[in-house]
């Protein structure tokens, strides 16, 4: 066995891509993925994080917030979608 650690995920081909991340807690959010590491921990760039419901904090609304640069880490990230104009679809 190689000393070399790889990711769970193959994220190499979503770089520069839209991807939108649902975090723990029921936050959701799009961005450009502009890197990651072998931990999955993210750095999105022209963040949007969709606002949750004041009645049911796990449902979105279609308020947005404007984020800019962040880094999501590995203990927040719950599932990953790939994020275009024709739709989202599971990675």
């Amino acid at each position: 066995m190689s000393g070399r650690k790889e990711t769970v995920l193959d994220l190499a081909k979503f770089v520069d891509k839209g991807v939108q991340v649902k975090l723990t807690g029921g936050r959701q959010v799009t961005g450009t993925l502009k890197g990651y590491d072998q931990l999955l921990n993210l750095v999105l760039d022209e963040a949007v994080e969709f606002l949750r419901d004041a009645d049911d904090p796990l449902k979105t609304t279609d308020q947005t917030r404007r984020l800019g640069l962040i880094v999501c880490f590995l203990l927040i990230l719950v599932i990953l979608f790939k994020h275009s104009q024709e739709g989202s679809s599971f990675i």
